[in-house]
């Protein structure tokens, strides 16, 4: 028999929630100009390092996505600044 636990999801700062999204759009950008950066390259050794930095870069971008996708934004405190 499998139990199946519900969970809230996890309550962000706004501000926390934007560096996390930042960061993810970082990686997807560093992915795409490191791809491009390895069609410059010409040792095979090179491309397969390379590309395997660049499935690196996007897998950790995704894990944020999907992370950030299973969380709410905590609404800020009264008067306080975001």
């Amino acid at each position: 028999m499998t139990t199946t636990v519900l969970r809230e999801p996890y309550e962000l700062s706004p501000r926390l929630y934007r560096a996390l999204l930042a960061k993810a759009l970082c990686l997807e950008v560093d992915a795409l100009r490191d791809e491009l950066f390895s069609l410059t390259l010409a040792n095979p050794e090179h491309i397969r390092r390379h590309r395997i930095l660049v499935q690196a870069q996007r897998d950790e971008a995704a894990r944020l996505r999907d992370f950030l996708a299973r969380t709410k934004v905590a609404p800020p405190p009264s008067g306080a600044k975001t």
